[in-house]
């Protein structure tokens, strides 16, 4: 399989110039946690900026989040993938970084899509991505979160996906369109550097 098998194609930019609201903003609005930042405008990769970078670098240093400009709070080492590389690849480059999203680029190096943690733990038979899983959340149990060895996740198998789409559907959190399915058994490139 192939990293541009899984991205998502709905890229979500800011401007370097914005201030933290804007970029909250557009998360909000968009129900995403993770933007691309062009400079000034959408074309140009210089870095991304996730919630995480927002609460960290923003709230909890006190800082007025419409006096802060994104290119002051983004990363500018962007993880990335190729459209054509496989997905293995692109999985072994995020427990490399720790990082849940890889920018996918095109052959001329432009963004077209995003990979995410949760994208490869959908499209995952053998039970790979629990490694994965594991080296990207392993930054948050550096601090006064439960040790990620005591976390034990359990791959699914490809039987206990066809038990669990016979069972009902479940509906998670209010009114929605479309229902989650809850599976018994599971508990859920290189460095950008610009053109």
């Amino acid at each position: 399989m192939k990293c541009r098998d899984v991205m998502q194609m709905e890229l979500q930019w800011v401007s370097a110039n914005a201030n933290a609201t804007d970029a909250a903003r557009v998360m909000r609005d968009n129900s995403i946690g993770f933007l691309l930042v062009g400079d000034p405008a959408p074309g140009r990769l210089v870095g991304v900026v996730t919630d995480r970078d927002l609460a960290i670098r923003v709230s909890a240093e006190g800082k007025a989040p419409k006096d802060v400009r994104i290119a002051d709070v983004m990363s500018r080492d962007v993880i990335t993938c190729a459209e054509d590389e496989g997905l293995g690849e692109a999985e072994g480059r995020m427990r490399e970084s720790a990082k849940a999203r890889l920018v996918v680029l095109d052959g001329q190096k432009n963004p077209i899509g995003v990979i995410s943690l949760t994208d490869i733990l959908l499209h995952d038979r053998g039970g790979r991505a629990l490694k994965t899983a594991r080296a990207v959340v392993s930054r948050e149990g550096g601090g006064p979160h439960q040790p990620v060895d005591s976390i034990r996740l359990t791959p699914s198998t490809p039987e206990d996906e066809e038990r669990a789409m016979e069972q009902p559907s479940v509906t998670v959190g209010g009114s929605r369109s479309e229902s989650t399915k809850e599976f018994g058994a599971t508990s859920f490139g290189g460095t950008w550097s610009g053109k």
